[in-house]
């Protein structure tokens, strides 16, 4: 049976691949955006509405209808402190979903958020790109994910992958690792947007990833 689900950072290339993705698993989904015309797909069990994600009043009368409240939110780079935004919306999300009672949220962060597992990362990306250009990024997300640890009242799952890229989805299997390591030791380091999105509606009533900080991997090379 569909499940009623609320996607935030849904005009992003990851959030559609989820939209499209969730709507041919018969699920009900209500996309929030900043500009609905972001949203080119149509479909019946689809609501597309206009949202300011950080006003927990404007956040209320979507969070109460769903059941299943998914994020594939991202932020601009920062370059002097992490960026809040994503620590902001969990808390806005804790509070919210508190007072209705609901449990369930799935966010999208990234491998590399525990800094513990850079020295995996070769020298350049591990002091080039992910100290210097996404660093803070990454730091944020893991203050957000610190934060749900805190939680008594959310089965959330944080799905870490790796590298996006733009290929169409896949039928291959994954690995994953909750070690706290926020990476998958061995695997490819890419993985295509529409299999983060196939992932994270595969764990929705999976037990298994509730309270996990999981990173994500396909198995084999992916295809470029």
């Amino acid at each position: 049976m569909g499940k009623r689900l609320l996607v935030l950072g849904a005009s992003g290339q990851t959030g559609q691949n989820l939209i499209k993705q969730a709507l041919e698993r018969n699920h009900h989904v209500t996309a929030l955006v900043r500009d609905p015309t972001k949203i080119e797909i149509e479909n019946e069990n689809l609501d597309v509405a206009k949202c300011n994600i950080f006003d927990k009043e404007d956040l209320k009368q979507h969070v109460e209808k769903a059941d299943v409240v998914m994020s594939c939110l991202g932020f601009a780079l920062a370059w002097s402190e992490p960026v809040p935004q994503f620590r902001e919306i969990s808390m806005n999300l804790s509070e919210v979903m508190k007072e209705f009672g609901k449990r369930r949220v799935i966010f999208m962060h990234s491998w590399y958020t525990n800094t513990d597992s850079w020295s995996n990362a070769s020298f350049i990306m591990r002091n080039v790109f992910l100290r210097l250009v996404i660093g803070q990024v990454l730091a944020g997300m893991r203050l957000s994910e610190q934060f749900l640890e805190t939680t008594d009242h959310l089965d959330y799952t944080c799905v870490l992958p790796a590298g996006l890229s733009n290929e169409p989805v896949t039928e291959k299997p994954f690995t994953v690792n909750d070690d706290g390591q926020s990476i998958v030791p061995g695997c490819p380091s890419m993985i295509n947007r529409a299999d983060v999105a196939r992932y994270m509606l595969d764990v929705i009533e999976d037990e298994s990833s509730y309270r996990k900080i999981r990173a994500i991997a396909v198995d084999g090379p992916v295809s470029k």
